[in-house]
């Protein structure tokens, strides 16, 4: 009986510690990202209360860290890039903008709050609606929270959540970094704005002459006026 035993333990260690293993080796996989934003702009159209005329302008902001407004991520820009391109497959004209910006802070009659400068930009681009969101990286998941707002009525008009997976690509997809100032990614510039072809003179054009050709002149002018004296 004592063989029996002592021929059952060691298998059972082992077969224990080729578990534990094998549970360590695991690894999460990735979700196609294309998919799950293709398919979140999906269910914001379907959730729409009030649906944006076909053309009219939209801008997407960049997704935003929720633990810090001012960081975003690979992942961040990746996904409202993909949004943006699923929004102008369905017939809109896209913007795509960074932007510090907090969605979800809300006023006591239910809009939302914008800051001066947000609203500058929208009346500047006249957008019927301004779509973007913040994530939160989880130690298994990623979780996502969009909102649809209408600029004209600061509303939300349509919202949905989503999680991915944490597998490799996602983990280093969301390596933090810093948000730029108010600024738009791929937006061309109004024709007020576009940058002047014609060269410009300057004084620092006019002195950038070569010193030699400088002096040759001045030698010659000089010289004239010498025999001018004389005469």
């Amino acid at each position: 009986m004592l063989k029996i035993y002592t021929l059952i333990i060691p298998a059972l260690l082992a077969a224990s510690l080729s578990g534990c293993g094998a549970f360590r080796n695991y690894e999460v996989k990735d979700a196609n990202l294309v998919d799950v934003s293709y398919d979140a702009v999906d269910d914001l159209q379907k959730r729409l209360t009030r649906k944006p005329a076909k053309n009219s302008l939209i801008i997407v902001t960049t997704l935003l860290n929720v633990d810090n407004l001012n960081k975003t991520s690979a992942f961040g820009r990746i996904v409202s890039d993909q949004i943006a391109s699923a929004f102008h497959k369905a017939g809109y004209q896209i913007i795509g903008m960074e932007l510090p910006i907090d969605l979800f802070v809300m006023q006591e009659d239910g809009t939302l709050h914008l800051s001066d400068d947000t609203q500058k930009l929208l009346r500047r681009y006249r957008a019927a609606v301004l779509v973007g969101g913040v994530y939160a990286p989880g130690k298994k998941n990623s979780y996502v929270s969009l909102r649809v707002i209408e600029t004209a009525t600061k509303n939300i008009i349509s919202s949905t959540d989503y999680s991915i997976p944490m597998g490799p690509d996602a983990k280093l997809l969301m390596l933090p970094k810093d948000v730029g100032s108010a600024g738009t990614r791929g937006e061309p510039l109004a024709e007020t704005e576009q940058p002047s072809l014609e060269p410009e003179t300057s004084e620092v054009e006019e002195s950038s002459q070569p010193t030699s050709a400088k002096t040759a002149t001045e030698k010659a002018t000089a010289e004239k006026t010498s025999s001018d004296s004389l005469e």
